[in-house]
């Protein structure tokens, strides 16, 4: 790639893919490279603003993320790529940083799909982002998102008997977000997720979600705000439990660890539990 694209080239070509049906149960066999990456400083200030997080030369991960999420999603966009992009829910994530990125550096960025599989709530997939100095691999990500509804053609769904989700175990909260109706639209703003589920209730609904949901990548961001570290190698992943429905609000407990944190968010009301983050410090 000569540059990552515009969010609106990409959310265009995004609008063909509702409705898409995947003919066959193949991933494009595709790298996307993109070298000589910059951090807009402008976007950090915004990020750092909206999350919490330190405003300073080093990079949060998840703000390296949102610079280079219109990369994923030209992939996510193209004609070979078998699920619909608008509507797909992030299930998890799981990040490894082998030393934190300096905001002086310039860095390379390649993005494949992986794990194309069947899900119990219709199809996923894997999409891998590794930022790269040099020839030394600095960060991976993984996320696994979810096409609702879309069956996996010759792959039945697995047949899992789920027990409801219960928070009866919840640990003792040490933190309460308030989010407003809102909070999504902010969000895209300063990440360039403008997929229609964080928007609002209309544009939720017709995608098949009850209210517009918070981001994923925005709950993983505010969680991570005080407790990222600032240098070593560490590694970190959330698994996302139930949506959060806006407006809302979360409970949530930042447990201490050995070598690093665990973060539970739940809903306040009902006490469903919406993710889970543990991150680990290996240097």
């Amino acid at each position: 790639m000569t540059e990552i694209p515009g969010l609106g080239g990409v959310y265009a070509r995004a609008l063909r893919t509702i409705g898409r049906k995947p003919k066959a149960a193949v991933l494009p066999q595709t790298t996307l490279v993109y070298s000589g990456a910059i951090v807009d400083r402008a976007a950090l200030d915004a990020y750092c603003q909206a999350t919490g997080a330190p405003n300073n030369d080093i990079l949060p991960s998840l703000f390296v993320h949102t610079q280079v999420f219109p990369l994923a999603m030209s992939l996510m966009a193209r004609d070979d790529f078998p699920l619909p992009l608008l509507g797909m829910i992030h299930l998890s994530s799981q990040i490894s940083v082998a030393e934190p990125l300096d905001a002086a550096e310039s860095f390379d960025v390649q993005v494949r799909a992986e794990n194309l599989a069947a899900h119990r709530k219709g199809t996923s997939c894997e999409l891998v982002v590794e930022i790269l100095v040099g020839s030394s691999t600095r960060m991976e990500m993984r996320h696994v998102f979810l096409a609702k509804g879309v069956s996996l053609p010759g792959v039945a769904a697995p047949k899992v008997s789920e027990a409801p989700e219960s928070a009866a175990d919840t640990p003792r909260r040490t933190a309460h977000w308030k989010l407003d109706a809102g909070t999504g639209r902010r969000w895209a703003k300063v990440s360039g997720d403008f997929n229609p589920i964080h928007l609002s209730g209309l544009s939720a609904k017709a995608l098949g979600m009850p209210r517009a949901i918070a981001h994923g990548i925005y709950l993983g961001a505010r969680a991570l705000a005080g407790i990222e570290p600032q240098a070593g190698s560490y590694r970190w992943h959330i698994d996302f439990k139930t949506p959060v429905l806006l407006p809302g609000s979360v409970d949530l407990a930042f447990e201490p660890q050995a070598n690093g944190y665990r973060v539970s968010a739940w809903n306040s009301r009902r006490g469903k539990p919406h993710f889970e983050l543990v991150l680990e410090r290996e240097s």
